[in-house]
């Protein structure tokens, strides 16, 4: 039987859960089986299982809002590292689908900025709430709305008197709530040799960080290669989640997560985690998920929303 803390998915996404749970222990599948859900009073969830820790074989929580399942809570802007073939992509692509499995669409959007043209995505391309852009100009103007929109977020909750996203959306009703939107930009060190890219994604940074959770907005950036001359100094520090699958030397491990590790990682999507919150690095790994799983997957969960 599966865990029944309160509800966790709809029941086509539970169903598939089922079926598919036996699969084995590294899979996604026995991960969305075992794990909880973190539900807030207007019905989020913004804990997101990424995989198992390596220590204890249990979920692992990445979480946007409160501590859940001996986890803290963490920063609501989050980097992840990791060279080519590591198992950033599946990182990604598991994430996304557990806020997607976990969230009706009034409560998460989910953002993607590909420079490379989408191509990683493409399992997840039936995810009606999910939009995949990969134009430069595209990403320079969003990133330059998100300052914008959390301006006018801070000036309807003074109005309102209310102080967070989902106090705001308790007095403006189902009709106008505003979303949780979750921002991906993927393989950013594309991008970063364009100025102007870089000071918008700064200025989006900074509100972020001042008024990002409070407003409803998160980032995640990845990089095959954190480097100063790629992922400036600037850039790099505002992020205060940073997730690391394998690295080629100790140099990149300590620039990206301020420790060394990341480069003796052995296994495909093995990470080493350095959250805001936790004392301690956490070593943990990637469950394995194939193409056709995930597209099982978004299947059900259309199913879901068309209800």
């Amino acid at each position: 039987m599966l865990n029944k803390n309160s509800f966790r998915y709809s029941a086509a996404i539970e169903a598939l859960i089922e079926k598919h749970a036996n699969e084995g222990n590294d899979s996604m599948w026995s991960v969305w089986r075992e794990r909880q859900v973190n539900r807030n009073a207007y019905g989020g969830n913004y804990s997101f299982v990424l995989g198992r820790t390596a220590d204890k074989d249990k979920p692992f929580y990445l979480n946007f809002e409160s501590a859940f399942e001996g986890f803290a809570a963490h920063a609501p802007y989050t980097l992840v590292t990791g060279m080519t073939g590591s198992g950033k992509s599946s990182f990604l692509r598991n994430l996304i689908l557990d806020i997607a499995i976990t969230n009706t669409p009034d409560l998460a959007a989910i953002k993607v900025f590909d420079p490379n043209g989408g191509w990683a995505f493409e399992s997840l391309k039936g995810l009606h709430r999910m939009r995949v852009e990969s134009n430069l100009e595209t990403a320079k103007n969003y990133l330059e709305g998100i300052t914008k929109s959390i301006q006018a977020h801070e000036q309807l909750f003074e109005t309102l008197g209310v102080k967070t996203l989902e106090e705001c959306n308790k007095v403006l009703g189902l009709k106008k709530r505003l979303l949780r939107t979750f921002v991906i930009i993927d393989e950013v060190a594309v991008w970063m040799i364009d100025d102007d890219f870089k000071e918008k994604l700064l200025r989006a940074l900074d509100a972020i960080s001042n008024k990002g959770w409070s407003t409803g907005y998160h980032l995640i950036l990845t990089t095959q290669w954190p480097d100063p001359r790629v992922l400036p100094k600037e850039v790099r520090d505002h992020f205060g989640n940073r997730i690391s699958l394998k690295l080629p030397t100790a140099e990149m491990s300590e620039y990206a997560l301020g420790i060394k590790g990341a480069e003796s990682l052995t296994d495909l999507g093995h990470m080493l985690a350095v959250l805001a919150g936790e004392p301690n690095p956490i070593y943990c790994w990637v469950p394995w998920l194939s193409d056709e799983d995930a597209e099982r997957m978004v299947t059900a969960i259309r199913v879901a929303e068309d209800r």
